[in-house]
């Protein structure tokens, strides 16, 4: 899946992308912005976790590239085909934001979801300071819901998450896939 006026694309992981994976999730920027609690991997143990997404079910992984460079990983997780729903979370690389990046492979992602997987449906959970994220989400369409008060424990301490959702119909996403 590929953007036509910003050469961004969204494509399946390979295993060839075990070291931008383990750059993704060993970053200390990124790993204050996600909702986990990423633990620092070698490649060693990246690679034994790729092997492990074969068995993996109602979920899709896909590597963001900029140009032919990978930069980050978009995933639609929880999906439920039966109720055409799924989240889903984005990492870029911290090089690579405010670029427009982000816009691009989002609303690429729900062209996906939403034509091709045929979902109705979208939800993102973000931490409720990720301002960024929050903005990202937004920009392409996604409403905020409400809060999941006390929902996680980052760095020593309970934080809330926002619940954003962005339906089918929504239109707002289909202007950055043009």
């Amino acid at each position: 899946m590929e953007n036509k006026h910003c050469s961004v694309k969204l494509r399946r992981i390979e295993r060839k992308d075990a070291n931008i994976l383990m750059e993704l999730n060993n970053n200390d920027v990124i790993a204050k912005s996600v909702v986990g609690n990423p633990r620092k991997v070698n490649i060693e143990e990246q690679l034994l976790w790729m092997d492990s997404l074969a068995k993996e079910r109602n979920t899709v992984r896909m590597m963001i590239e900029y140009g032919s460079n990978p930069v980050g990983t978009i995933i639609i997780s929880s999906i439920d085909l039966d109720n055409e729903t799924g989240n889903m979370n984005i990492k870029i690389l911290p090089e690579f934001h405010g670029k427009g990046i982000g816009t691009k492979a989002l609303a690429l992602a729900c062209q996906y979801a939403f034509v091709e997987m045929k979902l109705s449906c979208l939800t993102a959970h973000i931490l409720s300071d990720n301002l960024a994220s929050v903005m990202l989400f937004k920009k392409i369409g996604f409403i905020e819901e409400g809060v999941l008060r006390s929902r996680v424990v980052k760095e020593g301490r309970r934080r809330d998450l926002l619940s954003l959702s962005c339906l089918k119909s929504d239109s707002k996403w289909r202007k950055y896939n043009v």
